[in-house]
């Protein structure tokens, strides 16, 4: 799978992309709201899963690497993973290297995921979390037309404390008739 934005290529992760992946799970600042575990292995596991995403079907994961043509290298990660398949909810999940924040990559990126997922793979909910302190994300998804769907109180584990996040969504028939829909 790849998609094309103006700016980027999100294209399925390769075993050529372990370096790449090493240099984003080193980076701290991308784990201010997140665990941060900067080990080899772990990162190796993440890649592995990833792959063997590739052979799943029905696909059940989506886990893309963004990058910047004309060159290769694995600025970020974009997600879309299914959440729950009833109603047809999936959650998107995003990560660009620190040296890239404040471009819109991020925005750009999981804008191209929602959009595929509403129009290829009827997809009725899309969903993310957030740590209630990360502002950046929240600026992300609000830009990408969700919508505020709650604040779920200590449901996130992180250096040594309990702490509260955010779920915005945004459904099917929102996209559709947002201004989303004109992308980048």
């Amino acid at each position: 799978m790849e998609l094309i934005t103006p700016r980027l290529r999100l294209r399925e992760f390769s075993e050529k992309d372990f370096q790449a992946m090493l240099e984003l799970d080193s980076k701290a600042e991308l784990h201010t709201y997140e665990s941060f575990i900067p080990y080899t292995e772990e990162t190796r596991q993440k890649l592995d899963e990833y792959l063997n995403y590739q052979q799943e079907f029905p696909r059940k994961s989506y886990v893309l690497a963004i990058t910047i043509p004309p060159e290769d290298f694995v600025m970020g990660i974009v997600r879309l993973s299914r959440n729950w398949e009833t109603i047809r909810e999936w959650e998107i999940g995003w990560a660009v290297h620190p040296d890239e924040w404040g471009k819109g990559y991020a925005t750009e990126a999981a804008w191209a995921m929602i959009n595929w997922g509403f129009t290829e793979m009827n997809v009725h909910r899309i969903v993310a979390y957030c740590h209630v302190d990360n502002k950046a994300s929240v600026r992300v998804m609000e830009k990408l037309g969700m919508h505020q769907d709650g604040r779920l109180r200590e449901t996130r584990w992180l250096n040594e404390h309990w702490w509260d996040e955010y779920v915005y969504a945004v459904l099917e028939r929102e996209w559709k008739n947002s201004t989303a829909l004109t992308g980048f």
